[in-house]
């Protein structure tokens, strides 16, 4: 029990590393000396007889001390010092000679040597300049394992470098670190795309040479002085050299670099930049699309509830034609209201990808004609004469028949809507190199170029005094335009004002690969 209790012994210290000696010496009496000398003290020892076998044994492997004689045979002592320096730095040379000039001793010590000890001599007065030299080997050792140790962490440190780097140069948001002075220090290829820098190597100089917006520029400013800066986010413009290119937009975040106490103001600022443009491209289509269809549904809706209201206020009672009239223009309003609503459902449909084809192969001729057969009733209460012109050989289409009815309903609606009395309606089917090329052409109002350049906008419709009347959603030619697109068809539009318009669908005979499909076979 005593023993358990007791305090364990300390352990004696290790004893410190000795070094090996390599005693060069042409007399075996001499080294042999040496050794038990040496041997005695702790040392490890080994010899040599000449100078030559002194460097084959230290090339083979390393020496703390070397003794070395300088007359013998072959090489002399004076060669062997200086080439021992070259084959292994580490080894502390002392010379060992009866051949004691001032002549020598300096050459020796040109070459290389720590120290001289003159034979004959005492063990003492070897020992005296062995631990000189011993010492001196300690610290060599230790100065070269803290140069390696330095070393490995200089590369440590470059590998992470190279390794932040290579993240901050791969990261989708552009990169800026700014210093106290404001300068820019550190950037990565996407900053210098956004800032429309290139053909730069690197971002150089004051952040405000970067920037049009004076906030900006300060706020940067403003968190380098604070100690208690916190992360900041703001957009700023950035306005591009031609008139053709649209400004860009930046979502700018500031985050300060800060070291040491809370208080102490940040060593610098890194701005991240993440381009927003076409958010706000999509914000403001978003903005006028709502605006579009308020604007849409507010008219059929109020025509409808003054209708009503006419109705409520017995304005009517009594007069079943008025009445019966005023009933037809409210269904009128709502058919509207109801085509409105299934185009906004088909647009998002597709513009959502949730749209689901049913690929067959489909008799492009016949199908023509039946839709043709359907819209004539329309078109004899307008007096419209359609005409249906088909090749002899039925062209055959492989596409969802759903997508084509609404190509061909579109163009027909729109060819009879936007027609003139007694117009006429030209339907031509025909084939060429692999594609279906369908024409609609009508004598109505036609469009102006400015016009025709903008059809596929959505709710855009050709204002005029003939189509002031017409009612429509402004959105069939985009979707005919969006589908005939998404069979890499292309929808080629010719039209005059006053004279008519001829739209013109080319479809490829056969489905691409790319054309996404759900159930059904081809």
């Amino acid at each position: 029990m005593t023993d358990l209790l007791s305090t364990p012994a300390e352990s004696p210290a290790a004893e410190p590393e000795r070094p090996t000696i390599l005693v060069v010496d042409d007399e075996i009496g001499f080294r042999e000396g040496l050794r038990r000398i040496l041997g005695h003290r702790g040392y490890r020892v080994e010899t040599a007889s000449d100078g030559q076998e002194a460097l084959d044994l230290a090339s083979q492997r390393a020496f703390g001390l070397a003794l070395v004689d300088l007359k013998m045979p072959g090489i002399d002592g004076f060669e062997v010092i200086e080439r021992l320096q070259t084959i292994s730095p580490q080894t502390v040379c002392i010379v060992v000679s009866a051949f004691a000039t001032v002549e020598s001793a300096v050459q020796s010590t040109k070459k290389g040597a720590f120290d001289f000890v003159v034979k004959p001599f005492t063990p003492d007065d070897l020992m005296v300049v062995l631990l000189r030299a011993e010492e001196r080997w300690r610290l060599m050792t230790e100065a070269e394992r803290l140069r390696q140790e330095r070393d490995s962490h200089l590369l440590e440190i470059a590998t992470e470098k190279g390794r932040l780097r290579t993240i901050i140069d791969s990261m989708a948001d552009g990169i800026m670190v700014v210093n106290i002075d404001t300068n820019i220090v550190l950037d990565n290829p996407e900053a210098r795309r956004l800032l429309g820098r290139v053909s730069m190597s690197r971002l150089e100089g004051q952040v405000a040479d970067y920037f049009e917006d004076e906030a900006l520029v300060q706020e940067i400013r403003a968190m380098l002085t604070r100690g208690d800066a916190l992360p900041v986010t703001r957009e700023t413009k950035l306005s591009t050299p031609g008139p053709e290119q649209p400004d860009r937009y930046l979502r700018a975040t500031l985050a300060p670099i800060t070291e040491g106490p809370p208080d102490t103001p940040p060593l610098g600022v890194v701005v991240i930049l993440t381009d927003v443009t076409q958010d706000k491209a999509f914000e403001r289509m978003k903005n006028l699309f709502v605006s579009m269809v308020a604007h849409e549904l507010k008219a059929p809706i109020g025509a409808v509830e003054s209708y009503l209201e006419l109705i409520r206020m017995g304005a009517l009672d009594g007069d079943p034609a008025r009445i019966k009239a005023v009933a037809e223009r409210c269904l009128l309003r709502t058919r509207s209201l109801l085509d409105l609503i299934r185009d906004l459902t088909e647009m998002t449909r597709r513009e959502g990808g949730f749209l689901e084809r049913r690929l067959q192969r489909i008799d492009v001729s016949a199908f023509v004609a039946e839709i043709v057969e359907f819209q004539s009733a329309q078109a004899a209460s307008r007096n419209i004469t359609l005409h249906f012109e088909a090749p002899k050989t039925p062209p055959i289409l492989v596409a969802d028949r759903g997508d084509i009815e609404r190509i061909i309903t579109n163009l027909l609606s729109n060819a009879i809507k936007y027609n003139l009395p007694n117009g006429r309606v030209d339907v031509r089917l025909g084939t060429s190199s692999g594609t279906i090329v369908l024409e609609v052409t009508d004598t109505g109002v036609g469009m102006s170029p400015e016009d025709v350049a903008r059809l596929g906008e959505e709710f855009f419709r050709a204002k005029n005094a003939h189509t002031r009347t017409v009612t429509g959603t402004g959105l069939g030619i985009a979707l005919v335009k969006r589908v005939v697109d998404s069979y890499h068809g292309a929808l080629e539009v010719d039209s005059a004002l006053g004279k008519g318009s001829t739209f013109r669908v080319i479809l490829p005979a056969a489905p691409s690969a790319s054309i996404t499909t759900k159930g059904g076979s081809v």
